[in-house]
């Protein structure tokens, strides 16, 4: 019983049987029904047939006293079963009576329309009416055969229910069985799936129901978590390599002051710087993949309302202090206030700019403004461009264009934590590049009301927590 398809089954034929029970029942009342309603008309035919026949004529002793009440005329007016007729005095006594009432007491003095009551040893229909000079007219019908008739029936419903226990067992077995073919197909590849091989599907086949529909969640499940698993892989690889250099740097300058360093002064100093630099580029790593592990956790956001043409503004300003060789433009700068965590956010657009003054060919333009109900912070840069078949993967974590490769420096994770801030904040980071005409990265959030805003004293923004944050 702890299988669902046999639960299945049993509820099936408990429906059947409760639907069978019911017809049955409604189809033996009707039948009831029909056949009483049948008697009633025979006994009340039978007492008008026999008021014609009296007349108004008749006295108590002498008319009543010598009719036929078994002529079938009278007692078989609807030609079915026997009627049988008594007619009594206002006395009590018994005037007449039809031969098949011999032997059974008399009849109760009873007027009025046709009721069940016992005669003899059965049940019968009862009738009764006046007739003149204050004599009463009883007429019977015996109920003998519709209760046979009714028994037959009742027998007959029971035995098509027994006999129809086991077919509705069997075919409900084999309905939920079908029906529930695709969850065992489920659950037979589920169990087939690995940690190593993600790539197996559920066969889909048949209407579009709800079995259908589930197989296709679980298959696009199975997608995302395969996807899921080889962007985990590529992301361990990427990163392994990322820290396989610094650490043999680490380790090729510890072996060296091992075996030189104590008695030169210069490996000493070489060392220190070299393995300085690769700490650093360790650390930077390590910060980046931290912020994206609490991106991935959902970011516990400190928002409020920010001006994002201030952000801009500032933003130029400390990016030509740390960045002298590269020519960073104010663009147009329209009032807009978003709410936001301050330094999330300064982040995100840090990684963008960094991004353009490494890559940008010597130009970046930063503009805000506002766009409908949303406000926007444009990085724009004049260099090389993107190729199209790179510009979907860029947002991927560790994915660098092959000109990034070529030029070294960063971990391929700046434009992806710049997105997963963004997005975190309900906005969006949209990027648009061509070959030979520059990129241009967006930040959009949803524009609050000014009149919600406390004004921010005026000063510079400090530098992000790292001067040079992660880039790609």
């Amino acid at each position: 019983m702890r299988s669902f398809s046999w639960r299945l089954t049993l509820w099936y034929t408990a429906l059947l049987m409760a639907v069978l029970l019911i017809f049955g029942l409604v189809a033996f009342l009707g039948v009831r029904y029909v056949l009483f309603s049948a008697a009633a008309r025979e006994v009340e035919a039978t007492l008008a047939s026999v008021q014609r026949m009296t007349g108004a004529g008749g006295d108590e002793q002498g008319d009543y006293n010598h009719m036929d009440l078994d002529d079938p005329a009278v007692t078989a007016v609807l030609g079915s079963g026997p009627v049988w007729v008594q007619i009594t005095a206002s006395d009590g006594r018994v005037i007449n009576r039809s031969r098949g009432l011999e032997g059974v007491a008399p009849l109760p003095a009873y007027v009025g329309p046709p009721m069940r009551t016992r005669i003899g040893d059965g049940n019968a229909l009862l009738a009764g009416a006046k007739l003149t000079g204050g004599v009463q007219l009883q007429a019977v019908r015996p109920l003998e055969r519709e209760e046979e008739f009714l028994a037959t029936l009742a027998r007959v419903f029971a035995l098509v229910a027994l006999t129809g226990l086991a077919p509705a067992l069997i075919g409900g077995r084999a309905i939920a069985r079908g029906a529930l073919r695709p969850v065992e197909t489920l659950t037979r590849t589920a169990r087939e799936i690995t940690a190593s091989d993600l790539s197996r599907r559920i066969p889909l086949a048949g209407p579009r129901d709800e079995l259908y529909v589930l197989g296709e969640t679980v298959n696009g499940m199975l997608a995302r978590l395969e996807e899921s698993y080889r962007r985990q892989r590529e992301f361990v690889a990427a990163a392994s390599h990322d820290l396989r250099t610094p650490l043999a740097v680490v380790r090729s300058y510890t072996d060296l002051l091992g075996r030189w360093g104590g008695g030169d002064p210069e490996v000493v100093a070489e060392s220190s710087r070299a393995i300085g630099r690769a700490a650093l580029t360790m650390e930077r790593l390590v910060n980046d993949l931290l912020l994206l592990a609490h991106v991935d956790a959902r970011l516990k956001l400190e928002t409020s309302p920010l001006r994002l043409d201030e952000v801009a503004a500032e933003t130029v300003e400390e990016a030509r202090a740390v960045a002298p060789g590269v020519t960073v433009e104010q663009g147009p700068l329209e009032p807009v206030t978003v709410s936001a965590d301050v330094a999330y956010l300064r982040r995100a657009v840090w990684a963008l700019v960094d991004n353009g003054l490494k890559y940008g060919g010597g130009r970046v333009t930063v503009s805000a403004g506002r766009e409908g109900d949303e406000g926007f912070l444009r990085v724009a840069d004049s260099g090389p461009g993107i190729e199209s078949e790179e510009l979907p993967r860029i947002f991927e974590r560790f994915f660098r264009t092959d000109r990034a490769r070529s030029l070294g420096g960063g971990f391929g994770l700046g434009l992806p934590t710049a997105r997963a801030i963004i997005e975190a904040h309900g906005g969006r980071l949209e990027a648009d590049s061509e070959p030979g005409h520059g990129s241009r990265f967006t930040i959009k959030l949803p524009a609050a009301s000014p009149k919600f805003v406390t004004p921010r004293p005026k000063g510079r923004l400090s530098a992000p927590e790292t001067a040079a944050p992660a880039k790609d």
